[in-house]
């Protein structure tokens, strides 16, 4: 229960300032990455046979986040969010999208779409586009077909395409039976290549 000081130069507790500063969201980011990786790994060990410490290896990883997140809360929660804000702002230009803020299942299927429509020439426009067709159960996925009408392999349901229009990486064709690459998306993808991205999860922060 908080107490309130008869000293009114005194500061007061309040709620806020009881349970600490506010996260990091970058760091918050860092760790999710870094489970998803350790979560990854355990499965790519178990089909080989391999020894798996997956609650070992996310245990250290707890342990760093909460020295990390200790030593932010002593610098100063404030400059700690000044200094990541400048950091975001300058790394993510207003015509592309920051790689790492697209979520990692939709990252790993707009990777996909982009390496085979646009491959890794800086190229600034597509013929390349999806589709619906129907699959089992009566449903409806969307399929990437490339020039000439080739279909692709990959496809993609509702759920991610309504994400990745909601990041504005993609949009409408001529009409809404076709979905295609966004310029702004396009210019992720590149920026993401510039950078020397070549997997889904490159360019990701880790926990140190």
């Amino acid at each position: 229960m908080l107490k309130k000081s008869s000293n009114p130069d005194e500061p007061v507790e309040t709620p806020m300032s009881a349970r600490g500063p506010a996260g990091n969201a970058d760091r918050k980011r860092q760790f999710r990455e870094t489970a998803r990786d350790i979560l990854h790994m355990a499965k790519v060990k178990r089909q080989f046979g391999d020894a798996v410490d997956a609650a070992g290896a996310l245990a250290s990883a707890m342990e760093r986040a909460y020295r990390f997140g200790f030593e932010d809360a002593l610098k100063g929660s404030a400059g700690s969010k000044v200094d990541s804000a400048s950091a975001s702002a300058s790394e993510a230009p207003d015509d592309a999208m920051l790689w790492t803020m697209i979520p990692p299942r939709t990252r790993g299927t707009f990777w996909s779409i982009c390496l085979a429509a646009l491959g890794r020439d800086g190229r600034s426009a597509t013929p390349s586009y999806l589709e619906k067709v129907p699959a089992r159960g009566g449903k409806w996925v969307w399929q990437l077909v490339v020039p000439e009408r080739q279909p692709y392999e990959k496809r993609v349901g509702d759920g991610t395409i309504t994400t990745l229009f909601r990041l504005g990486l993609l949009e409408y064709g001529e009409d809404e039976t076709r979905v295609i690459l966004s310029d702004y998306g396009i210019k992720t993808w590149n920026r993401f290549c510039e950078r020397g991205g070549q997997w889904p999860d490159d360019l990701v922060e880790k926990l140190p």
